[in-house]
């Protein structure tokens, strides 16, 4: 029995090693061979795990990892009935999807491992924060040296691949955060609430500034979306706090400070928002026009990008367009176009867009619409993206699950850890949730942000499976 229960805690903690790492290495260059040793092998560790402990889980439970495990099984019969394009489908067989479905194994055996005890995920957020936190205090040291917050010699993402492989996963430590302050503004344990809420905080704010420094206009307005939800709520609960009839004068004084304190940083959060897009960007003083000048896509067809010396398209007023906006539309209208006429997909998770732009045109050098759902259907189909939503509405059910279960007078007499549980699901419903919109402006239905994104809801999904009374 000893040497059994040695044998456990060594898989366990190779699977935390192991998705510590690759939480890690996914943003960083050259990291492929760490990757791929962090995934199978934290995959095997997890295997033998799950034999040895056979936790008793009904298939219900496994439901957003079986949704997902059912993509690459998708693409394998793509790829032998239905794909004209095998060779690059099978090579990606035999990469991309490998690691998403090891990826997928591996978290839902951390996920399962979470279950059993939840307040571990600080170990998981502080993986997601490393990197971040790092760019921010690299940042810190540019603004000193060159004396100026937005530096003038561009864009600063630091260890990051690019700007948007630092965007993505800053954002996950921001949706973290936002997690964080959620789970705080109900806590009911004050103590747990204080450094809950200022550690949330601080990944937040530390987010924000690492989109300053890479001039991320898109991490930018989500964060602002999220700052506004959750003071949104503050401000429920102020006015909640002001009808209690139970409730002092004192008390209700203290509600009404606090709701007006919630509006006045909404409203300061916005007009710096403004004021900084007026001076750097430019986009949204002009954005309905843009847009509506975009949607003309048989009209203006600078767009399709094959080379012909076609002018960039401008407004009533001889102004061109925003170039960000005026592509990011009009490829999303071309790529819905695209799936109306192509439902399976072309089976290609990298550039799917691309291959169906060429095809078309042969001399275009368009290869992604900048909406990554549009991107995965064009390559995964619909079957391939109803999968994968259908997983992780699972995830957000069972997030709205705990919320309930964590209204009630006693939940402590069905889950051995409520408030542990609790703050998992926060955090799962803001990830998950949060990623899921950021997939319809962002660049990430490939490689490892395919990887990271199903191994997240994988992850979350399995560590909220259904309580069980003691």
């Amino acid at each position: 029995m000893l040497g059994y229960t040695l044998l456990e805690r060594f898989f366990r903690g190779w699977v935390f090693l192991a998705i510590s790492i690759l939480l890690i290495v996914w943003a960083l260059p050259h990291t492929i061979a760490a990757r791929n040793i962090a995934l199978f092998t934290g995959a095997g560790a997890g295997i033998g795990w799950m034999l040895l402990t056979r936790p008793a889980l009904s298939w219900k439970a496994y439901w957003p990892s079986i949704c997902l495990l059912l993509v690459p099984l998708w693409v394998l019969f793509h790829w032998y009935f239905i794909s004209t394009l095998k060779d690059l489908q099978w090579q990606e067989l035999t990469s991309t999807w490998l690691r998403t479905s090891a990826g997928v194994v591996l978290g839902s055996v951390a996920g399962i491992m979470l279950s059993k005890h939840p307040r571990q995920i600080i170990w998981v957020i502080l993986a997601i924060a490393l990197l971040p936190t790092l760019t921010f205090g690299l940042y810190l040291y540019q603004v000193y040296l060159q004396h100026n917050w937005v530096l003038p010699s561009g864009m600063f993402y630091a260890p990051f691949k690019g700007k948007f492989s630092g965007v993505y996963f800053m954002l996950c430590q921001v949706l973290v955060g936002f997690g964080l302050i959620y789970f705080a503004i109900d806590s009911k344990a004050l103590k747990v609430r204080v450094w809950i809420l200022l550690m949330g905080v601080a990944l937040v704010l530390m987010g924000v500034v690492d989109f300053i420094a890479a001039r991320a206009l898109n991490g930018i307005l989500v964060s602002g979306l999220g700052a506004a939800l959750c003071l949104l709520a503050v401000i429920y609960r102020s006015l909640a706090g002001l009808t209690d009839q139970n409730r002092s004068a004192m008390h209700k004084a203290k509600a009404l400070s606090l709701g007006l304190l919630s509006i006045a940083i909404v409203t300061a959060a916005l007009f710096a928002f403004w004021t900084y897009d007026q001076r750097y960007e430019g986009k949204l003083t002009n954005l309905i026009g843009d847009i509506q000048i975009a949607t003309q896509i048989d009209k203006n067809q600078t767009w399709i990008r094959d080379g012909r010396p076609i002018p960039e398209p401008v407004d009533s007023k001889g102004r061109p367009i925003n170039g960000s906006t005026y592509e990011r539309v009009s490829w999303f209208i071309k790529g819905t176009q695209l799936i109306q006429a192509n439902p399976l997909g072309n089976g290609i998770s990298h550039m799917a867009f691309g291959h169906y732009m060429r095809s078309e045109y042969p001399k275009s050098l368009a290869l992604m619409t900048h909406s990554a759902w549009i991107d995965y259907t064009l390559g995964l189909g619909l079957p391939g993206l109803f999968l994968v939503w259908a997983a992780i509405i699972g995830v957000i059910a069972r997030s709205f699950s705990w919320r309930q279960m964590s209204a009630l007078k006693d939940p402590g007499a069905l889950v051995p850890d409520p408030t542990g549980g609790q703050l998992l699901a926060d955090i799962a419903l803001w990830l998950i949730l949060g990623m899921f919109f950021f997939w319809i402006v962002g660049e990430v239905s490939e490689r490892e942000y395919l990887e990271h994104y199903f191994f997240m809801i994988a992850l979350f999904g399995m560590s909220l499976v259904a309580p069980k009374k003691r």
